[in-house]
């Protein structure tokens, strides 16, 4: 246990360096054609952060500070919603305009070789648009003011998990005061995307699954974590890196025997299992889907082609899709983009490939926002504060110190030594930075994890003073 952590640690501290540097680059170039709004919104922060040191010397009771932490994380979510008209765009316009079509009864979007039917992992949310459209006169507004309360939802919960992960209530409260004024959460509330409904699912999965390593709750809670968890997998198909984390800390630092080990990690894994199969066997019946929702009538190694272009580094492509486009039958493009994939790799030279990697991880995770105010702007009818165009610096300065913070905590024995599970989410982050590394790359990919940094963050504690 103790040299895993260590074998961890190590690579992070490794790992880390290239997106700080990355971040630290964010920060200068968007410090180059500085914007008055920056100062405003430094000064905003600092005023509440100041606000909240005082409200925590007073020692209020913590569920107080913790009520007013969520009002103040969902009056900044709401003011941002509702004062940006905005539209969806690429696939969160797609998936809006074909929810229309299936409250027509239009089912041919998931059939044949259409586009939900070579992706059929967006259908979930297809069909929470479609509900949306049903209940809501102005949908659009729906959709935005229910993704700020589910991201003020997110505040609580990282209280939950911060609690749990170093026993303290103060330390749970910074991580709150965090995740209330962070830009990502803020930003991606007013983006029509499947990640504003899966990551309360995740984050309540994790909470459930701490409070099982702790003993606080039976063996047999674990169904739930998994049941949870499988619900937001079917919004936002990338849980399965969570439940590998979970199988790894369950073997690593579960300290029970062989046969409750075993029960674990099978609980978990066909509690995780029933909301997609019951979902896909219910839409089938129904002859809305023609394939299954984790597997389209296209291969998945499309992705993984997109994601080994050295031209792009790993982002989307016209290249790879012309030559997607070129195979009908789907057994002879996963031979093909096996064979060139692997020629790209084999044939780079090592140099050009090392380079490629270091610069498609970093820029994975350096961005401050994870791309959220540039999909939040990107088909803008009106405003009141332009954070794309004017707020940015702000913006990656917050996210560069959240990282600083983070690398610091890897120093801090006291916490990945001596309290295990600071390590689940050390295994989490290795987990989707590997996935990230091998398949198609994009800033926002990262946002469903981004709350991360915000409880790796709070290791910059020493445990003694955490654990008050």
């Amino acid at each position: 246990m103790k040299g895993f952590s260590n074998f961890v640690n190590t690579a992070l501290k490794i790992l880390f360096i290239p997106i700080i540097i990355a971040s630290l680059g964010f920060v200068y170039a968007y410090a180059k054609y500085f914007k008055t709004l920056n100062i405003y919104l430094i000064l905003f922060f600092t005023l509440s952060f100041i606000l909240f040191l005082y409200v925590l010397k007073k020692e209020l009771n913590p569920k107080i500070i913790l009520m007013l932490l969520i009002l103040f994380g969902l009056i900044l979510r709401l003011y941002y919603v509702v004062t940006l008209d905005n539209r969806p765009v690429s696939d969160f316009a797609g998936m809006f305009i074909r929810s229309k079509m299936f409250l027509s009864g239009d089912y041919s979007m998931f059939h044949n070789k259409n586009y939900y039917a070579r992706y059929p992992h967006m259908t979930m949310t297809v069909l929470y648009f479609a509900l949306i459209r049903s209940l809501f006169a102005n949908s659009l507004l729906a959709i935005k003011v229910i993704n700020a309360l589910l991201s003020t939802l997110d505040i609580f919960l990282v209280y939950l998990i911060s609690k749990e992960a170093f026993n303290s209530k103060k330390t749970a409260l910074y991580g709150s005061f965090i995740t209330a004024t962070y830009p990502p959460l803020i930003a991606y509330s007013a983006v029509y995307c499947s990640e504003n409904i899966a990551m309360p699912f995740y984050l309540l999965s994790i909470y459930v699954f701490i409070l099982v390593m702790k003993n606080k709750a039976n063996t047999n809670t674990l169904i739930l974590s998994g049941l949870i968890l499988g619900i937001g997998h079917i919004f936002r198909m990338v849980a399965d890196v969570v439940v590998v984390a979970y199988i790894m800390f369950i073997l690593i630092y579960f300290k029970k025997n062989f046969f409750t080990k075993s029960k674990s990690i099978l609980l978990i894994l066909l509690a995780f299992l029933i909301p997609m199969i019951t979902a896909n066997t219910i839409l089938k019946r129904m002859g809305i889907l023609q394939y299954n929702l984790w597997r389209g009538c296209e291969t998945k190694w499309t992705s993984v082609l997109r994601g080994s272009n050295l031209e792009t580094y790993g982002r989307w492509n016209m290249e790879d899709a012309k030559f997607i486009a070129s195979f009908d039958d789907d057994k002879e493009l996963e031979k093909a983009i096996k064979e060139k994939v692997k020629e790209r790799y084999t044939k780079t030279p090592l140099p050009k490939l090392i380079y490629f990697f270091l610069a498609k991880y970093s820029t994975q995770w350096a961005s401050g926002d994870f791309g959220g105010f540039f999909w939040a702007q990107a088909d803008t009818k009106s405003l009141q504060i332009d954070i794309l165009h004017n707020g940015m610096l702000y913006v990656n300065l917050y996210y560069f110190i959240i990282l600083l913070l983070t690398y610091i905590g890897l120093f801090n024995k006291r916490q990945y030594i001596d309290n295990p599970i600071i390590n689940l989410f050390y295994i989490i982050f290795c987990g989707y930075g590997l996935l990230y590394l091998i398949t198609e790359s994009q800033s926002r990919y990262s946002f469903i994890v981004c709350w991360l940094f915000i409880i790796l963050s709070l290791t910059v504690f020493r445990r003694d003073e955490a654990y008050e």
